[in-house]
């Protein structure tokens, strides 16, 4: 009990940070943001069709989504 009513003494958890899920965000995250259609960087001065840009923005969800799941690891 003496240990729970402690105020002072404070638990600190450390985390790892996995830098190839961290690497996956940032490609994901420029896929994103060079070939959204309509709106993407590559789409200002190439005609890229609909066909190539909405699958490469699921691929880059995808590396998102994968990049955030395993991002953080406790130690």
């Amino acid at each position: 009990m003496s240990k729970a009513n402690n105020p002072g003494k404070k638990s600190k958890t450390r985390v790892k940070v996995s830098i190839f899920h961290l690497l996956l965000i940032l490609a994901g995250a420029n896929i994103i943001m060079l070939s959204a259609p309509n709106i993407g960087m590559l789409n200002s001065f190439l005609y890229i069709p609909d066909v190539y840009t909405w699958s490469s923005s699921i691929v880059g969800l995808a590396l998102l989504g994968l990049g955030f799941n395993g991002l953080y690891k406790n130690l």
